[in-house]
C-alpha cells in the first residue's frame, strides 16, 4: 500500500471518469479556476490508483471529498488521518466515516443524494420566464439576498465570475437565485449550488424557473450536470425530478474535528 500526493491531472481524471456522476465536484476541481485550492491524495495498489481523496481549501472550512468505494477508501482515509486539517467538512461514501475515527470526532449532517440531469426534454419544457444572468457587478445584491434567504450557505463570491448564476427580480430586488458550486467547460461538468428563494416569495415556483434557466444555459457548454441534495428534502427532490434530474448515488456529510490528544503529522 502506498499513499501519495497526486499532481497528474490526466491520471486523476481517468480515475474519476469511471463514475463521473459520483465524482462531479472533483472533476470540476481539476479546472485551473479551482486547481490551486486543491490537494489530492491517492492510494495505489499494484501500481494502479485504487482510491482517491481531495481536500479543497477555498471559502471557509476545508472540505474533504472521499467518494470512492469503501474498501480501498477506508485504507486511504486511515492512512491520511494524521495529515488532515484539524477541522474540516467532509463528503464521504456510505460507511467511510469509521475510517476517520478515533482520530476525529464527527458531527453528522445527514444522508445526501447526488442527482444528475438525465432527461433534458423536461428541462426544455420548463418555464424559465424572468430569469437573468448575474455577474461580479451584482455581488453586493447577491450577498444581501443570501443573507436573508440562505444564511450560512457555501457561497464563494468568485463563482459569479463564471457567469453561471441566474436570478429573478421582484419589486426591484432579487427574489430567487440559482448558481453553481463547480463549473468547468474544459472538463464539461457543472454542479448546481446556492439555489434559494426569498422566504416572502416561496411557493410561487420561482426556484424552479431560475434553475431551469441556469440548466438550459449550462447544457450549451457542459455534458454532465448534477447537484447534491439532502435525502429527506422531498420538496427539493421532487422539483429537481420535474426538471429531469434523477438520483445517482448516496453519500454522507459530516464535520470532523481532531480528537483531543491526537497530534497531526506535518509531512504533507
Amino acid at each position: 500500500m502506498a499513499i501519495e500526493i497526486l499532481s497528474d491531472k490526466p491520471g486523476i481524471e481517468r480515475h474519476l471518469r469511471a463514475d463521473a456522476g459520483r465524482h462531479l465536484y472533483e472533476l470540476g476541481d481539476l479546472d485551473d479556476f479551482f486547481w490551486p485550492r486543491t490537494k489530492w491524495y491517492g492510494l495505489s495498489k499494484g501500481g494502479a490508483l485504487a482510491a482517491l481523496a481531495l481536500v479543497y481549501s477555498g471559502n471557509g472550512l476545508p472540505v474533504l471529498l472521499a467518494l470512492d468505494r469503501p474498501e480501498s477508501s477506508a485504507e486511504l482515509l486511515s492512512g491520511l488521518s494524521g495529515r488532515l486539517p484539524g477541522e474540516f467538512y467532509c463528503h464521504l461514501a456510505p460507511g467511510l466515516e469509521g475510517a476517520l475515527q478515533p482520530g476525529f470526532e464527527l458531527t453528522p449532517h445527514g444522508r445526501h443524494l447526488k442527482m444528475l440531469l438525465a432527461d433534458p426534454d423536461r428541462l426544455l419544457a420548463a418555464d424559465a420566464a424572468g430569469a437573468v444572468r448575474l455577474g461580479p457587478g451584482d455581488l453586493e445584491e447577491v450577498l444581501d439576498f443570501y443573507g436573508r434567504s440562505y444564511p450560512g450557505n457555501w457561497f464563494d463570491p468568485r463563482m459569479l465570475e463564471t457567469g453561471r448564476y441566474f436570478g429573478i427580480r421582484e419589486g426591484g430586488g432579487l427574489a430567487s437565485v440559482a448558481g453553481v458550486h463547480v463549473f468547468s467547460e474544459r472538463y464539461r461538468v457543472a454542479a448546481l449550488g446556492n439555489i434559494a428563494t426569498d422566504p416572502s416569495q416561496r411557493g410561487r415556483g420561482l426556484g424552479r424557473r431560475v434553475t431551469a434557466a441556469l440548466c438550459r444555459d449550462l447544457t450549451s457548454s457542459v455534458g454532465t450536470i448534477g447537484l447534491n441534495v439532502k435525502a429527506d428534502n422531498a420538496a427539493a427532490i421532487a422539483c429537481y425530478q420535474g426538471l429531469g434530474f434523477a438520483p445517482h448515488a448516496e453519500y454522507g456529510e459530516w464535520t470532523a474535528r481532531r480528537a483531543s490528544g491526537v497530534r497531526p503529522i506535518h509531512n504533507g
